[in-house]
């Protein structure tokens, strides 16, 4: 399709000059455009600058026109908001010449030391023993059952 248009994309533009122009006018306006569009193409097709040439005649002027001098108005003065002081002349100050260039020195770097390292030494207190329980004790007799 011509200028990338999709079928979508002609449902949306229908969609949107139905909603702009109405249903009622929408025939006028179809009819407008298509009186304009072959207009438009028989201009194209003749080479006339203008739809109405042939029907334009030429006029003689009833008499000669004699040229006019030009009128000159003169513009209106427009007020200043604020108004605006005299500038005072500008006064340049005496050439300086520039300081002398100090030369760079980076600044002293110290070479990298790694930080000392301790080697690793267990914790010195020891954890307590656990108390020893009572081995389990195995029962010797059968329970009565009284019933």
């Amino acid at each position: 399709m011509p200028w990338g248009l999709t079928p979508a994309h002609l449902i949306i533009i229908l969609v949107i000059v139905l909603i702009v122009v109405g249903p009622g006018k929408l025939p006028d306006t179809g009819a407008a455009i298509g009186k304009a569009l072959r207009g438009f193409k028989d201009a194209v097709d003749t080479g006339e600058t203008t739809p109405s040439a042939t029907q334009q005649q030429a006029v003689p002027p009833a008499q000669p026109m004699q040229p006019q001098p030009p009128v000159y108005q003169q513009p209106m003065a427009q007020p200043q908001y604020p108004p605006q002081q005299p500038q005072q002349p500008y006064v340049q100050a005496p050439y300086q010449p520039p300081m002398p260039a100090q030369p760079y020195a980076p600044p002293a770097v110290q070479p990298y030391a790694p930080p000392a390292v301790q080697p690793y030494a267990p914790p010195v207190a020891q954890p307590a023993p656990l108390a020893p329980t009572d081995p389990p004790v195995a029962p010797t007799s059968e329970p009565s059952h009284q019933g």
